[in-house]
Formats: structure tokens, sequence, C-alpha cells
């Protein structure tokens, strides 16, 4: 990958097993039908990089900022993502599987069509989101923040939700279960007596 990363063309078809791609600096590229397998990319910078048919497994994507970037169709599958921030990202077709983002940062992204499995997503920080089509099961949010993220037909019923910041106008239409329900009211200022 290190090859790829100093030339100026975009990677397609390849598989990378045990690269050591940290602190790296990555501008306007095509990364095409890839599969990262037990990689290290910690620390890097994507900007505008378009990634389509993606496969992570196994990689440390830690303290990696995505700026302007395009994901298509991408797996991410027992990676870490603490302190991952996508800014100003569009995401369509995302899974994420088994996988820990302590302080995971979304800002100003689209999330489309996508979903997070079995996944542990505690102090994170989703800032005017726009989230269509997101599917979750089981995934902890523990002290997560949302603001200008609206929540309609998203179903956290499954999804731990402890702690979580919210602001009112996030909460239109969200999907929770009677226990969550409860601790949501509190957000609004009510007293359950």
């Amino acid at each position: 990958m290190n090859n790829y990363l100093e030339d100026e063309i975009d990677v397609y078809n390849e598989t990378f097993k045990k690269e050591d791609l940290t602190n790296k600096d990555i501008d306007n590229k095509t990364i095409n039908n890839c599969k990262f397998e037990d990689c290290n990319l910690t620390g890097s910078a994507f900007n505008t990089v378009f990634f389509e048919e993606i496969t992570f497994t196994k990689c440390d994507l830690s303290n990696i900022k995505f700026n302007e970037c395009s994901f298509k169709k991408i797996t991410i599958e027992n990676c870490k993502l603490t302190g991952t921030i996508f800014d100003n990202c569009r995401l369509t077709n995302l899974t994420i599987k088994d996988s820990v983002g302590k302080y995971l940062n979304f800002y100003d992204t689209k999330i489309k069509e996508s979903c997070i499995i079995e996944t542990k997503l505690m102090e994170g920080n989703f800032y005017n989101v726009e989230i269509k089509k997101l599917k979750l099961d089981n995934v902890d949010f523990t002290l997560t923040e949302f603001y200008k993220t609206p929540l309609k037909d998203i179903d956290f019923s499954t999804s731990r939700i402890d702690g979580i910041k919210i602001t009112p106008d996030c909460l239109k239409g969200i999907k929770v279960n009677a226990f969550q329900a409860l601790d949501l009211v509190k957000i609004l200022d009510i007293e359950i007596v």
C-alpha cells in the first residue's frame, strides 16, 4: 500500500495484510474493491478519498480523520475505531460489526442504508448528521452525544443508551423500549410520579 500512497494512482482489486500505514496523509484517491486484514492505519488522514467495496477486518482504524470522503459498500468487522473522525463524509451501505469505537465522531456527515451490529460506540459524538435507514443491533451508545441529528425511525430498542446526551429536537420519532423511554423522559425535564 505504501507504494500506492507515494504515487498519485488509485488502488483497485488489492488485498493488504498486516500493513503498517500509520500517520499517513492520503489525498484525492479512489480505493475500490480492496481488502484490509490486520492492518494498522492509526493516526492517518484521508482527504477526499472515495472508498467503494472495501472490507476492513481486524484493523486498527483509531484516530483516523476522514475528511470529505465517500464510502460505498464498506464492511468494518472486528476493528478498533477509537477516536476516529468522519467529517463531512457520505456513508452508504456501511456495515460496522463486532468493533469498538469509543470516542468515534461524526460531524456534518450523511449515513444512508447502513447497519451497526454488536459494536461499542461509547462516548461518541453525532453532530449535524443526516441518517436514513440505519439499522442498529446491540450497539452500546453509553454517554454518546447527539446534536442536530434527527433520529426519526431509528430503532434503539436493542441498544444501550445509558447517559446519552441528546437535544429534544433529535427525539421526534425515535424508537426505544419502555425502559429507555423512562430515561429519555428525564431529558425533557418531565418527572414521573
